[in-house]
């Protein structure tokens, strides 16, 4: 029942009356609550039936005139005399004896009118202890909004307690079924971290400063009641929570159980992807008045790493992790477990990409400390696959470490930089030298045991799978070297139902796009073009006789095996239904991509890097466009590799000399092509029988590559970024074969974790818990994160959480279980109580991707509660 409802009965009853009582009604409305109602209440169209033979007088300046209307004019007539504000005094009263004849004035009480709206089905005691406490709060029932807001919340069976909490929910604006303290403190933290006040204002001002103040010191121990009025304020709460949040939830007096109930809750927000910015924004605005810089600037190491709150902490390890690695005073599994356990610390995203720029160059010199100081190979078989097991780690870590540094513009580490990049440098020169003294051992180009690129068709395509009638597509990506090729084949590897294998084999020489492109097409012979000048510059290569540069040569002699050639561009652009036509059409297809050597050679040297990552996706794009076309085998190659170093070259990296002879014709920083070249001990002369080019003795073709991994002097071309020669980075060339599979079995998924449960029986205020990660990270084997809690199971069914949550990360690659293991301490709130000589459960979440949404786990542990409790404000706890 509405409240106007309400009165229009309680009138109708006074109307009921027999008798003369029943016509006339004085009705005294002080405030003049209704007096925006009371004209549409009575008379011929008042939706209240009872009233409509009602007549409405408005007390005014005419009294007689008003007496004479009701008692002379029309006698039988019922009247309702509607009077706001002061009344005159008795001897001022003309209307006195009319009042006192039809007595008592009717007086509606909008609090027990708004009462009789809220709680329409209450009992009698639950109205009478609602009324009581809505009189310690009239303002907040002088707007209709707000009664209107709290009508929807309300249910009969809340008590005092929340009513008033419901009360601030409302004034708060929460959504419906939020109404506890952490809701509504969550709300107030979040308007404080706005530069918002009007939450705790209109708390104050409705009068529920008290009741919130008391419940905030009874269930968070937030002590209020030793703080003066103008001091009970968001940001005194706000100190003293990040404060005790900052020493471990504990102090002096009190260990960490006792402020167990805003522990949760802290955690909570923290943890949350909703509330994380603003607890971001709220530590930077107590940070200084805590005086955090100061006291973390003292901390060394190991203290630093005990702490995550505050961004000073992130900002100053940071510091001692450059120091430490500068002077190379800690080992790499240290920066790694120290980068890996702030992944889970509430500022860890804002300092990810200097976090990882450190664990990058850790990894870095972990890596070319692997390395002798003086590289010795034992002939060109055991070179190569020295490169293939291990020395294109070296390669690759420098590309990552790079590659973080670019993300981490503002890390203040240039010695460190500086230092790994000399230490990269000499190694490419250690490595390029020794190589070369294999190269010096070599009278053709072959190496025993090895696969030769120019056998790709033969051996991989025809062999491999036309021969016995299956599909195959294979993706020519430009300068693929191998050690991206290995990351591309771990991460495809990762992908559900993909499986992946990476091998490796000896490319041309000269390294350089035309020929190696060349020597992964069908052909019986390869040869140099050399039937114009413009030919020989541009370094065109002819296959079986026909050109052989562009997709439309290639598309040519491809098809003389049924097969066909695309760009990666145009096939990328197809809809499924044009790509499995493709397709369809063919046995082979052959897609040509081109990122790196297109940075490399025509872009900025410096994002050669970026390039290799975007290849990496891209090539993953190109094999799931492949195989949503039918077809299920891909083998993906590149025409070359190449050196690259960030920093300009030294003297020493450039070669004196210049190639001489009858003529030259390609003059790269890496190679040259001529006819009669001058052998000179700066270069690695061969000749085009040499490398296994088909043109005849007579041509005199000669090919010179500067020693080890020097350049050449010359007008035009990078420097940083070559290929060309015969280093082991520009020539061994990777071949990765990929197959897609029907099982789920292949599928990826979450790495599996377990609860190591020590016992069954809880008896204090905490428990620690041991987890362990089954298996290593990697491959389709994903890291994952998990929330982890002790719950209470409520008689509805509702899970309760009764202790702090604690986010675990599992995402150790270690195949070691003693490296996998995880711990946790849960201390109970206060709720736990509830649940005393009761099953308890630690359950497991974690997030939805793309949602704000969580998803339970089935890894769970149950414990019985068996603890002395102690009453401690129990009544003013029971508030949701």
């Amino acid at each position: 029942m509405s409240e106007l409802n309400a009165v229009a009965a309680m009138l109708a009853k006074r109307y009921a009356e027999p008798g003369e009582r029943g016509r006339i009604v004085f009705w005294l409305d002080e405030k003049g609550d209704y007096a925006d109602d009371v004209q549409s209440m009575f008379g011929a169209d008042s939706k209240f039936e009872t009233l409509r033979d009602v007549e409405l007088i408005m007390a005014g300046d005419t009294p007689f005139t008003d007496r004479y209307t009701m008692m002379i004019e029309y006698p039988d007539r019922k009247f309702a005399f509607y009077m706001t504000g002061a009344q005159p005094a008795p001897s001022d009263d003309w209307l006195l004896d009319m009042k006192l004849a039809y007595a008592p004035v009717f007086s509606a009480d909008r609090l027990s009118m708004v009462l009789t709206e809220l709680a329409p089905d209450a009992s009698q005691e639950t109205k009478e202890e609602w009324l009581a406490g809505m009189r310690k709060t009239p303002r907040f029932f002088d707007s209709k909004s707000r009664i209107h807001k709290l009508a929807e919340r309300l249910n009969a069976q809340d008590d005092t307690r929340r009513l008033q909490a419901k009360m601030i929910a409302s004034l708060l604006d929460l959504p419906q079924g939020q109404h506890s303290l952490q809701d509504i403190w969550r709300e107030l933290l979040m308007q404080d971290a706005r530069g918002d006040d009007d939450g705790i204002q209109e708390i104050e001002q409705m009068g529920l400063a008290p009741f919130h103040w008391a419940g905030t010191e009874a269930i968070y121990h937030y002590p209020a009641s030793t703080r003066t009025e103008d001091n009970l304020t968001v940001k005194d709460f706000k100190l003293w929570l990040f404060d005790l949040a900052w020493n471990g939830f504990s102090t002096k007096s009190h260990d960490e159980s006792y402020y167990a109930g805003i522990r949760r809750d802290f955690d909570g927000w923290c943890n949350n992807v909703q509330t994380r910015d603003m607890m971001r924004k709220l530590t930077d605005s107590v940070m200084h008045d805590l005086g955090i810089p100061a006291e973390v600037d003292e901390m060394d190491i190991d203290a630093l790493t005990q702490h995550g709150l505050f961004q000073a902490v992130d900002q100053r390890l940071i510091r001692r992790l450059l120091e430490k690695l500068g002077n190379q005073s800690i080992t790499d599994s240290d920066v790694q477990r120290i980068v890996n356990d702030r992944k889970t610390m509430l500022w860890y995203d804002e300092f990810a990409n200097e976090y990882q720029a450190i664990s990058a160059a850790s990894a870095f010199r972990a890596v070319l400390n692997k390395v002798e100081d003086h590289i010795e190979l034992q002939s060109p078989q055991q070179g190569f696959e020295s490169y293939v097991s291990h020395y294109y780690r070296v390669d690759q870590a420098y590309r990552h470490f790079r590659m973080a540094f670019d993300q981490a513009p503002d890390l203040d580490a240039i010695a460190i930089s500086n230092d790994l990049e000399a230490d990269y440098v000499r190694f490419q020169i250690n490595l390029g030298a020794a190589w070369q003294r294999q190269l010096n051992t070599m009278n053709a180009w072959r190496i025993p045991n090895v696969a030769d690129q120019r056998d790709f068709f033969l051996n991989k395509v025809e062999n491999g799978f036309l021969k016995s009638g299956k599909k195959v597509a294979v993706i020519i990506s430009d300068a693929l070297r191998y050690e991206v090729a290995e990351e591309f084949t771990r991460r495809i590897d990762a992908e559900s139902r993909f499986t992946a294998s990476v091998n490796a084999q000896l490319g041309v020489l000269p390294s350089y796009t035309q020929l190696g492109m060349a020597a992964l097409l069908p052909h019986e012979r390869i040869a140099f073009n050399t039937k114009s000048a413009r030919a020989l510059d541009d370094g065109l290569v002819l296959v079986d006789d026909h050109a052989s540069s562009g997709t439309g040569n290639r598309d040519a002699i491809l098809q003389t095996r049924n097969g066909h050639a695309i760009q990666a561009k145009g096939l990328l652009a197809m809809n499924t239904g044009e790509a499995r036509e493709l397709v369809k059409s063919c046995d082979v297809l052959y897609v040509y991509h081109d990122e790196i050597d297109k940075e490399g050679d025509k872009g900025d040297e410096d994002k050669v890097f970026g390039a290799c990552e975007s290849t990496i996706n891209t090539l993953i794009t190109i094999a799931k466009k492949l195989t949503n076309a039918n077809i299920n085998n891909i083998l993906v190659t590149a025409d070359h590799g190449f050196l690259y170093q960030r920093s300009e070259l030294h003297a020493g990296e450039w070669l004196s000399e210049q190639p001489h002879g009858d003529a030259v014709w390609m003059k790269k920083r890496r190679f040259t092509t001529g006819a009669h070249l001058i052998p000179n001990d700066a270069f690695m002369t061969v000749t085009a029988q040499q490398v296994g080019l088909a043109n005849p003795p007579e041509e005199g073709i000669t090919i010179q590559l500067p020693n080890s991994i020097l350049r050449l002097r010359h007008q035009g071309d990078g420097v940083k970024y070559v290929h060309g020669g015969a280093s082991l980075q520009e020539i061994v060339v990777p071949v990765v074969s990929i197959n897609k599979g029907r099982s789920a079995s292949g599928d990826r998924r979450a790495v599996n974790f377990t609860i190591l449960q020590s016992t069954n029986l809880i008896t204090t205020g905490q428990i620690t818990v041991d987890f362990v990660q089954s298996e290593p990270v990697g491959g389709k084997i994903r890291e994952r994160t998990v929330y982890v809690g002790l719950y209470g199971r409520n008689a509805d069914g509702t899970q309760i959480p009764i202790s702090n949550e604690v986010l675990l990360a599992f995402d150790s690659p270690s195949p070691e279980p003693a490296n996998r293991h995880r711990t946790a301490t849960f201390v109970l709130t206060k709720e736990a109580d509830t649940f005393n000589n009761h099953t308890i459960t630690l359950l497991c979440y974690e997030d939805v991707e793309g949602s704000a949404a969580r998803r339970p786990l089935e890894q769970k542990a149950q414990f019985t509660l068996k603890r002395a409790v102690a009453s401690d404000d129990a009544d003013l706890l029971d508030w949701d």
